[in-house]
């Protein structure tokens, strides 16, 4: 299952999810997909794709690519961790 980290700020921009890890004050923003995904969260890899699917229209080995490689990123950044 994957989370969001605890100590993230975040803002709504519209167009953009804007993620603000404080103690290390970088900033990090998602796209419409990434929106899908982070709010999806806590969440397992399964479901984040199949939200991709639905809202996107992608198949199945395109939403779990997205998904595998903005995880990846985010986890990397510390904004994401699974548990």
């Amino acid at each position: 299952m994957w989370r969001a980290a605890d100590d993230l700020l975040i803002t709504d921009l519209d167009d953009e999810l804007i993620l603000m890890q404080a103690s290390r004050g970088e900033m990090f923003g998602l796209n419409a997909s990434g929106r899908v995904v982070w709010q999806a969260l806590p969440a397992h890899e399964a479901q984040l794709a199949a939200a991709l699917q639905q809202t996107f229209g992608l198949d199945a080995a395109q939403a779990q690519a997205d998904v595998a490689a903005l995880l990846a990123d985010l986890q990397r950044r510390g904004l994401v961790q699974r548990s």
